[in-house]
């Protein structure tokens, strides 16, 4: 497929000589990931791979043996790395290949983020699409040689594609590794001077105010409410998009086309997924990733952080259109995460699907008809949309490789079926439950026995904390409240030692696991929500801990770097700008920077300065940098609530529940001149209203919320 040109296959009449002979380390003859936290490597437990951690000793013992480094690139957020790996260890002569002639190392890119980062980096070299498990050739500097995506192609075998890599590699590390070293680290070089140019500040915008805008007009324009496509999609469920065409609905400032256009193009995009079979009827969980184009065909793999993302875009995208079906998934999305991926411990869990096997997903009018009493069958298939020869569309299984299968999607609420039947809600909703179990049960029966992930995940726990905080905002249930307030907690026990935080609780070599700037930055922001539905004190000081960890750690001289430098490796200025991976770690803490400041809280100058730009690459590739565009929609255009003393309980209340992250807070001073009990509201264009009431802070900011 494609070797990187950082060698050539050339011969030397040099031979690797040196003035001592290799030595190979003990631990280099064993499989050295059984004691690490996460899904990729327990997976690989077994392997008769002698699998080594992401480590400055591993490096070491490389450099002694001299061997080049064999290093995978996998997440857990792709299952397809299950596939790859055991692919790899069931292949005895491929194992024989990997542990006689390299140092393997395995690095879950989830928890060491730089690494998925640079996969990303490293694919738009050689021109092909950023594609994980990677496989990545490294001297014992740490040097990438050679690299190419695990994916097979055509009729070519991943062990195919390797072997055409490896021979190549080999020969010319045997003829001459010195040369391979230098080569790798001259391209290593240039390699760091591209990525820092590309965050140079001429880069940024200078009018983010204005730019913000054409971007979401940019990002508006990609719709098509005609076909139903929308382009640069990608593969991934739309939250980021979701969050914030529903934040430029409701932002008071924006302009008013742009208001309207969005809140247009939201609902539409809401009539594509709130009825496909991204929304399992059977758990009430999300797919986060589709097979083609359309909505018609997810991948059947769930992992946490992506439920807990999605339920925050949704409840965002209630709050602008007030549809009961966006709240119903919504809240749906949420008790699935509660029942699948909450830990015995208390927080929760990423997850693991070890195998896809969409066969044992989709169903025959048979297999419903077989399961369910005749008079249930028949309304479940009308329901749902099901076809005798399958309701796939073509574009989404071409080969028609599942013929007559058919995914389950609700093409209209319960209460539309109960009122086809002629039955009230009430009397249908035992019988619709009834025949919902049957077929959970009976799939859960072809897909058989799962072992449940019990190990606790900071990122995905963190991202619970923000949802139930904005479900509080959304419903008034305090009980959401009292989840995010006990959950950060949990957080603080068990994910922190000191000022850092940590992915796992278990503590590992911080190369494989301190807190990255993503998890800082996801920190801040759950933090940060807390502090807005409490109103208490403590939370805000914990924010500015872990800003000021964060300010410490990952700022850099013109750019915000993702590892810092007793975590990090491979010496490149490896950021995070771009939703490769999920949100970014920008605009992460973009948005961070923009509520701390508001409160009197900013950010050093150094770590603010590299924050807050917004590049120009925004305008081009929107749906790529959702994020970052909500941090700068809310930095110009959200409005300013200073609260005075003596709050009535209902005005805290009010106060409380106004949209998470779109209105900036911050209590009162003398020199503002705000009433005791009383609320001053200033917009972005400086015009200033006063509420003495929850029911006039609300219609000023959010009319018609919902009672509790």
């Amino acid at each position: 497929m494609v070797l990187a040109g950082a060698i050539s296959c050339r011969q030397s009449s040099s031979s690797v000589t040196a003035e001592e002979p290799p030595l190979l380390a003990t631990e280099l003859h064993t499989n050295n990931v059984a004691g690490l936290p996460g899904t990729v490597y327990q997976s690989q437990v077994k392997s008769p791979i002698h699998w080594q951690p992401w480590s400055v000793e591993t490096f070491a013992r490389a450099k002694a043996a001299k061997r080049m480094v064999l290093l995978v690139i996998a997440t857990p957020q792709h299952t397809g790395f299950h596939k790859v790996l055991n692919e790899m260890a069931g292949d005895a002569g491929w194992v024989v290949q990997i542990n006689d002639n390299y140092v393997p190392v395995l690095v879950d890119a989830d928890a060491t983020r730089e690494l998925g980062l640079l996969a990303a980096d490293l694919a738009a070299e050689i021109k092909v699409s950023a594609h994980l498990p990677l496989f990545v050739w490294l001297t014992p500097d740490a040097n990438p040689v050679a690299w190419i995506p695990a994916i097979a192609s055509g009729s070519e075998t991943v062990r195919d594609l390797f072997d055409q890599s490896d021979n190549c590699l080999r020969r010319s590390w045997r003829g001459d590794c010195e040369y391979v070293k230098k080569s790798s680290e001259a391209n290593n070089q240039g390699r760091r001077v591209k990525l820092a140019s590309s965050r140079h500040e001429d880069q940024a915008s200078q009018v983010p105010e204005t730019d913000v805008i054409r971007a979401i007009r940019q990002l508006c324009s990609l719709y098509d409410p005609v076909s139903r496509s929308f382009d640069e999609a990608g593969e991934q469920f739309p939250s980021g998009t979701l969050d914030l065409l529903a934040s430029v609905a409701i932002t008071p400032g924006v302009p008013k086309a742009v208001q309207a256009r969005s809140l247009s193009v939201l609902q539409e995009l809401l009539k594509d997924v709130l009825p496909s079979p991204m929304f399992d009827p059977l758990d009430g969980g999300l797919f986060s990733l589709r097979r083609s184009k359309t909505w018609a065909f997810p991948v059947f793999h769930r992992e946490g952080g992506g439920q807990a993302r999605a339920i925050v875009a949704l409840l965002r995208a209630y709050q602008a259109t007030r549809d009961p079906q966006v709240l119903e998934r919504a809240l749906g999305v949420l008790a699935y995460v509660e029942k699948t991926f909450a830990t015995r411990s208390g927080g929760f869990a990423l997850g693991d699907s070890p195998s896809e096997r969409p066969k044992c997903w989709l169903w025959t009018i048979e297999d419903i008809r077989q399961a369910l009493p005749a008079e249930d069958a028949a309304w479940w298939i009308t329901a749902t949309g099901m076809h005798g020869l399958g309701n796939l569309p073509f574009e989404a299984d071409p080969a028609r490789e599942y013929f007559r299968a058919n995914t389950l999607a609700w093409g209209m609420p319960v209460s539309g079926i109960a009122a086809k039947l002629g039955l009230s809600p009430e009397v249908f909703k035992p019988r619709f439950e009834s025949a919902r179990k049957i077929l959970l049960k009976a799939r859960d029966e072809r897909l058989g026995s799962t072992e449940r992930d019990e190990t606790e995940h900071a990122a995905t726990t963190l991202r619970m904390v923000s949802a139930y905080a904005v479900a509080y905002g959304v419903t008034g249930n305090s009980l959401f409240r009292d989840k995010a307030v006990a959950l950060l907690e949990h957080v603080r026990k068990t994910f922190v030692d000191g000022p850092q935080l940590w992915m796992y609780a278990a503590k590992t070599p911080s190369t494989l696991a301190a807190g990255r700037a993503f998890l800082y930055g996801m920190a801040i922001q759950a933090t940060l929500d807390v502090a807005d539905i409490t109103g208490e004190e403590k939370y805000l000081a914990w924010a500015d801990d872990w800003a000021s960890t964060a300010a410490e750690r990952f700022t850099a001289t013109d750019c915000l770097k993702e590892c810092a430098d007793n975590a990090k490796i491979m010496d490149l200025p490896i950021s995070n700008l771009t939703m490769i991976l999920d949100e970014s770690t920008a605009g992460l803490i973009s948005m961070a920077e923009c509520r701390l400041a508001a409160r009197g809280r900013p950010l050093v100058e150094s770590f603010s300065r590299v924050a807050i730009p917004l590049p120009m690459v925004a305008l081009e590739q929107p749906v790529m940098h959702t994020d970052l565009l909500q941090a700068t929609l809310a930095r110009h255009y959200a409005p300013l609530v200073i609260h005075g003393k003596d709050l009535t309980p209902a005005m805290q209340t009010a106060l409380a529940r106004l949209p998470l992250r779109l209105v900036k807070r911050r209590a009162a001073t003398a020199a503002d001149g705000v009433a005791n009990g009383s609320v001053k509201i200033v917009l972005a264009d400086a015009t200033a209203l006063v509420a003495a009431s929850p029911e006039a802070l609300q219609d000023a900011l959010l009319p018609a919320l919902p009672n509790p």
